[in-house]
C-alpha cells in the first residue's frame, strides 16, 4: 500500500454500553487535527552490578491520551460532552435541547439513555489502518475563537487500544460551524460586546489515568480520574474604558456568556455563572498598534453551577 496523506484519515466515534469495550464507530466527525497514542511508563532496570548503564526493560503500565481538535458546531460538540463530567439533561421534540451541568463524580461510567454520560470508542484511520481506542472520556476541553471561526480542542483520556478489520463507509454530516456572523460574547451576561477579537474559555476537569495492580488486562489504565475543576477565559479587546479595568480593581463579580447559533437546531451557549479578573493587562506596544487589552478571568462555584452548557441540535441521543 503507498503512503497517505493525514486528509485521508478520519475518525469516528461510538458511546460504549459496557466501560471499555470497543464498539463499532456510529457516527464520524469532521476534525482539524489528532494525537491520540498509547503512552507506556516503561521501566528501566537500574541494578548496581558493575557497569553504568541500564541492565534491561520491564513493559510498565499505560495508558490512552491526546488531543482532538475540531470547528465547533452542536452535533460534533454534542458528542463530546456525553463523554466529559456532566449531567446532560434531553428536552423537547426536535430539534432537541441538552443541558449539561457539572458533576463531581471522581471516574466515569457509561450506560444508555438520553440522561447518563458516557464513554466512547474512537476509531481513527491513519493510512486505512484503524486504530481502535476503548474507555475514552475528556479530562479538559478548550474552546476558542480564531479568525471568527469558532473552535475547541479536547483533551481525551482512554484506557487500551487495539486495531481493528474493519472495512468502514464514513458518513459526515453538513452541519454549519459557528463562523464570524455566529458568534456572540456577553460580559457581563445580557451586554453584547462588540471590541473582542479574541477569547477563550477553558474546562478543565483534571483527568489522569489510573492503573491498579490486576492479573487480567493488568498493564492497561483502569479508569480516568476526574479531580479539582478549574474554569478558566481570556479576551483580548479595544481599551478605550476603564470599565473592565475597574472591574479588575473592584473584583466585581460577573457572569460571562459566549454563543454559537446558526439558527434554533444549531446553537450552543457556555455560561460561566461567577467571575472574576485575574490580570488586566494595557500597554502600550509601539508607535502604530492599537491600545489593547488583555484580560484574565477565573469562574467559581457561586450562587449556582460554574458553568452550563446548553446545546441545540437535530441530533437524538437515545
Amino acid at each position: 500500500m503507498p503512503f497517505g496523506l493525514g486528509g485521508t484519515g478520519w475518525l469516528g466515534v461510538g458511546f460504549e454500553t459496557t466501560y471499555g469495550t470497543w464498539i463499532t464507530p456510529t457516527v464520524w466527525l469532521p476534525i482539524r487535527s489528532e494525537s491520540l497514542q498509547k503512552v507506556e511508563d516503561k521501566i528501566y532496570r537500574t541494578n548496581i552490578r558493575g557497569v553504568a548503564d541500564r541492565t534491561g526493560a520491564i513493559q510498565g503500565y499505560y495508558h490512552i491520551e491526546g488531543d482532538v481538535e475540531f470547528e465547533v458546531n452542536a452535533d460534533v460538540l454534542l458528542y463530546f460532552l456525553y463523554a466529559g463530567r456532566f449531567a446532560p439533561v434531553k428536552s423537547g421534540a426536535g430539534p432537541y435541547v441538552y443541558t449539561f451541568t457539572p458533576t463531581h463524580i471522581a471516574s466515569p461510567t457509561t450506560a444508555t439513555g438520553p440522561g447518563t454520560p458516557k464513554s466512547l470508542s474512537v476509531t481513527v484511520s491513519r493510512d486505512a489502518r484503524f486504530f481502535g481506542y476503548t474507555g475514552v472520556n475528556v479530562g479538559r476541553y478548550s474552546f476558542r475563537v480564531e479568525d471568527g471561526l469558532m473552535l475547541c480542542t479536547v483533551s481525551l483520556i482512554g484506557l487500551e487500544e487495539t486495531n481493528q478489520a474493519g472495512p468502514f463507509t464514513p458518513v459526515y454530516n453538513t452541519t454549519t460551524p459557528f463562523g464570524p456572523l455566529y458568534n456572540s460574547i456577553e460580559i457581563p451576561t445580557a451586554t453584547v460586546r462588540t471590541d473582542i477579537d479574541t477569547f477563550t474559555l477553558d474546562i478543565d476537569d483534571g483527568g489522569e489515568a489510573q492503573n491498579r495492580i490486576k492479573t487480567t488486562g493488568g498493564r492497561a489504565a483502569a479508569f480516568m480520574k476526574w479531580g479539582e475543576r478549574e474554569v478558566t477565559l481570556s479576551m483580548e479587546h479595544d481599551f478605550d474604558a476603564l470599565t473592565d479595568y475597574n472591574t479588575f480593581l473592584n473584583q466585581t463579580v460577573q457572569s460571562i456568556t459566549f454563543k454559537g447559533s446558526v439558527g434554533a437546531s444549531n446553537e450552543v451557549s457556555f455560561v460561566v455563572a461567577a467571575t472574576v479578573v485575574d490580570s488586566y493587562e494595557v500597554g502600550l506596544s509601539s508607535l502604530g498598534d492599537l491600545t489593547r487589552a488583555t484580560v484574565q478571568y477565573h469562574g467559581y462555584y457561586g450562587a449556582t453551577d460554574v458553568v452550563t452548557i446548553v446545546d441545540k441540535s437535530v441530533i437524538s441521543i437515545l
